[in-house]
């Protein structure tokens, strides 16, 4: 009678232990994958009397999902190829690439660790009527990590999510020098504008 007892309880706590497993799991953050395709990552530098502006042609990510609300984003990466990041100029693109030192230093990433909320009805979210937050992170170029944070707005399409907003790169931040031609000085700072696409689980 005893040893039955004993495989009972056994038997009990196997039960429980599997339970809380179970919605552990649940409560986990499930992967969204970017949609390339989708998404747009474009840029804007600044010089004296004159703008210039680029896109990024190759980048790839992920999203982690809250299940319970698949609106929330929990976190991200974006990792973007430098080599494939275009001015739309030749020559200008030549010198970009020796300026991030992209034989070396291939990749640019973003990871995203924390999303707070604004304003917006974040279930019914629309285009027109997104919800908005604050997104924070780290941004590394150069092989240096800085935080990075802005605010961007969300809504849903059917079993997408799309994530939209601007950001500001201090590149001196990163290591990089002010790149100076001639009498012509660029700015430290680039502008960063994304659309980002995610394909909810």
């Amino acid at each position: 009678m005893q040893f039955a007892r004993s495989d009972y309880l056994v038997g009990m706590k196997a039960l429980v232990l599997l339970t809380a497993m179970f919605f552990a799991a649940s409560a986990m953050a499930a992967d969204a994958p970017l949609d390339p395709q989708s998404s747009t990552l474009k840029f804007t530098g600044h010089a004296f009397l004159h703008d210039f502006h680029g896109e990024a042609k190759e980048f790839r990510g992920v999203a982690q999902i809250d299940p319970a609300r698949p609106e929330l984003v929990r976190g991200a990466r974006i990792d973007i190829a430098a080599a494939k990041m275009t001015t739309f100029e030749d020559a200008r693109d030549h010198d970009m690439y020796a300026w991030l030192h992209v034989d070396t230093i291939p990749g640019i990433r973003f990871e995203l660790t924390k999303v707070t909320p604004l304003t917006g009805d974040l279930a019914h979210a629309t285009k027109e009527h997104p919800a908005s937050f604050t997104v924070g992170g780290t941004f590394t170029l150069n092989k240096v990590s800085a935080p990075l944070e802005t605010k961007a707005a969300a809504w849903r399409e059917g079993r997408q999510l799309m994530v939209e907003g601007t950001a500001t790169v201090n590149t001196v931040d990163h290591g990089l020098p002010i790149v100076q031609k001639f009498f012509l000085t660029v700015d430290k700072n680039v502008d960063v504008a994304f659309h980002l696409v995610f394909e909810l689980p």
